[in-house]
Protein backbone atom coordinates (compact mmCIF):
# COMPACT_ATOMS: atom_id res chain seq x y z
CA UNK A 1 0.00 0.00 0.00
CA UNK A 2 3.03 2.15 0.30
CA UNK A 3 4.00 1.95 -2.84
CA UNK A 4 0.79 2.41 -4.15
CA UNK A 5 0.45 6.37 -1.97
CA UNK A 6 3.80 6.96 -3.13
CA UNK A 7 2.77 6.66 -6.98
CA UNK A 8 -0.36 8.73 -6.64
CA UNK A 9 1.92 11.47 -4.59
CA UNK A 10 4.80 11.70 -7.17
CA UNK A 11 5.35 15.01 -8.93
CA UNK A 12 8.21 15.84 -11.16
CA UNK A 13 9.53 18.14 -8.44
CA UNK A 14 9.56 15.29 -5.87
CA UNK A 15 13.41 15.19 -5.60
CA UNK A 16 12.68 11.69 -6.84
CA UNK A 17 13.62 10.54 -10.24
CA UNK A 18 14.92 12.52 -13.20
CA UNK A 19 16.77 15.69 -11.79
CA UNK A 20 18.96 18.82 -13.75
CA UNK A 21 19.48 18.42 -17.22
CA UNK A 22 17.68 15.08 -17.41
CA UNK A 23 14.24 16.82 -15.98
CA UNK A 24 14.60 19.93 -17.55
CA UNK A 25 14.75 17.79 -21.20
CA UNK A 26 11.27 15.85 -20.09
CA UNK A 27 9.58 19.16 -19.67
CA UNK A 28 10.93 21.08 -22.79
CA UNK A 29 12.08 17.95 -25.65
CA UNK A 30 13.75 18.63 -28.88
CA UNK A 31 10.57 18.97 -31.46
CA UNK A 32 12.97 18.30 -34.14
CA UNK A 33 13.63 14.33 -35.85
CA UNK A 34 16.86 12.93 -34.37
CA UNK A 35 19.06 12.31 -37.28
CA UNK A 36 21.60 9.29 -37.55
CA UNK A 37 24.10 11.51 -38.70
CA UNK A 38 24.74 12.75 -35.75
CA UNK A 39 28.28 11.53 -34.58
CA UNK A 40 27.40 10.96 -30.64
CA UNK A 41 24.27 9.00 -31.69
CA UNK A 42 26.07 7.26 -34.29
CA UNK A 43 29.29 6.34 -31.42
CA UNK A 44 26.05 5.55 -28.76
CA UNK A 45 24.25 2.71 -31.44
CA UNK A 46 28.23 1.33 -32.59
CA UNK A 47 29.16 1.05 -28.75
CA UNK A 48 25.36 -0.55 -27.54
CA UNK A 49 25.91 -3.09 -30.48
CA UNK A 50 29.35 -3.90 -30.34
CA UNK A 51 29.18 -4.91 -26.26
CA UNK A 52 25.76 -6.93 -26.14
CA UNK A 53 27.78 -9.84 -25.04
CA UNK A 54 30.56 -7.85 -22.83
CA UNK A 55 30.60 -7.67 -19.25
CA UNK A 56 28.38 -5.17 -17.27
CA UNK A 57 31.81 -3.86 -16.05
CA UNK A 58 32.70 -3.26 -19.55
CA UNK A 59 29.67 -1.61 -20.81
CA UNK A 60 29.63 0.53 -17.65
CA UNK A 61 33.05 2.14 -18.45
CA UNK A 62 32.09 2.96 -22.03
CA UNK A 63 28.74 4.50 -21.22
CA UNK A 64 30.59 6.74 -18.69
CA UNK A 65 33.15 7.98 -21.29
CA UNK A 66 30.78 8.31 -23.82
CA UNK A 67 28.47 9.85 -20.94
CA UNK A 68 31.58 12.96 -20.57
CA UNK A 69 31.79 13.26 -24.36
CA UNK A 70 28.11 13.38 -25.12
CA UNK A 71 26.02 14.81 -22.58
CA UNK A 72 22.85 15.06 -23.21
CA UNK A 73 21.91 11.25 -23.83
CA UNK A 74 19.29 9.43 -22.05
CA UNK A 75 19.55 9.11 -18.36
CA UNK A 76 19.51 6.01 -15.30
CA UNK A 77 17.88 6.46 -12.08
CA UNK A 78 20.38 4.12 -10.63
CA UNK A 79 18.81 2.77 -6.66
CA UNK A 80 20.27 -0.03 -4.30
CA UNK A 81 19.29 -2.92 -4.07
CA UNK A 82 19.79 -6.20 -1.87
CA UNK A 83 22.66 -8.89 -2.94
CA UNK A 84 19.92 -11.29 -2.48
CA UNK A 85 17.94 -9.23 -4.76
CA UNK A 86 14.56 -9.68 -2.53
CA UNK A 87 14.22 -5.82 -1.55
CA UNK A 88 15.25 -1.97 -3.31
CA UNK A 89 15.53 0.55 -1.47
CA UNK A 90 13.44 3.22 -3.23
CA UNK A 91 9.89 4.40 -2.02
CA UNK A 92 8.99 3.56 1.40
CA UNK A 93 12.06 1.41 1.81
CA UNK A 94 14.61 4.19 0.34
CA UNK A 95 15.95 4.59 3.71
CA UNK A 96 15.73 1.13 5.33
CA UNK A 97 19.23 -0.12 6.19
CA UNK A 98 19.03 -3.74 6.22
CA UNK A 99 19.29 -6.89 4.36
CA UNK A 100 22.89 -6.65 2.61
CA UNK A 101 22.29 -3.42 1.43
CA UNK A 102 25.78 -2.29 2.29
CA UNK A 103 29.68 -3.98 1.85
CA UNK A 104 29.76 -5.15 4.95
CA UNK A 105 33.45 -5.26 5.30
CA UNK A 106 33.55 -1.60 4.28
CA UNK A 107 30.79 -0.68 6.69
CA UNK A 108 32.85 -1.95 9.47
CA UNK A 109 36.45 -0.61 8.04
CA UNK A 110 34.83 2.59 8.47
CA UNK A 111 33.08 2.45 11.64
CA UNK A 112 29.52 2.31 9.72
CA UNK A 113 30.63 5.59 8.10
CA UNK A 114 31.30 4.22 4.43
CA UNK A 115 28.17 3.17 2.78
CA UNK A 116 29.35 1.10 -0.79
CA UNK A 117 26.13 -0.62 -2.01
CA UNK A 118 26.88 -3.97 -2.84
CA UNK A 119 24.02 -3.87 -5.59
CA UNK A 120 22.57 -1.40 -7.91
CA UNK A 121 20.32 -1.65 -10.89
CA UNK A 122 19.01 0.99 -13.38
CA UNK A 123 15.79 2.15 -14.56
CA UNK A 124 15.50 3.87 -18.09
CA UNK A 125 12.18 6.08 -17.34
CA UNK A 126 9.78 5.94 -19.81
CA UNK A 127 9.43 9.89 -20.36
CA UNK A 128 12.70 10.42 -22.08
CA UNK A 129 12.10 6.96 -24.23
CA UNK A 130 8.39 8.37 -25.32
CA UNK A 131 9.68 11.63 -25.92
CA UNK A 132 12.55 10.32 -28.70
CA UNK A 133 9.69 7.77 -30.18
CA UNK A 134 7.92 11.37 -30.88
CA UNK A 135 10.92 12.74 -32.48
CA UNK A 136 10.58 10.14 -35.52
CA UNK A 137 8.18 10.98 -38.09
CA UNK A 138 7.62 7.34 -38.58
CA UNK A 139 7.21 5.87 -34.97
CA UNK A 140 5.18 8.90 -34.12
CA UNK A 141 2.88 7.69 -36.62
CA UNK A 142 3.13 4.32 -35.67
CA UNK A 143 2.96 5.17 -31.34
CA UNK A 144 -0.80 6.77 -32.84
CA UNK A 145 -2.22 2.56 -33.94
CA UNK A 146 -5.31 2.12 -32.53
CA UNK A 147 -5.47 5.75 -31.17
Amino acid sequence: MLFIHALREAHLDDGVGLKGEALERLRNPPSYPATVDDPGINFALSMFLALKHSSEAAYEDIRTAAHRCFPGGVDSLVDHMCINTCVTFVGPYADREACLRYDQIKLRKSRGKVKVPQAVFHTIPIGPQMQALWRDPDSAHQMQYRK
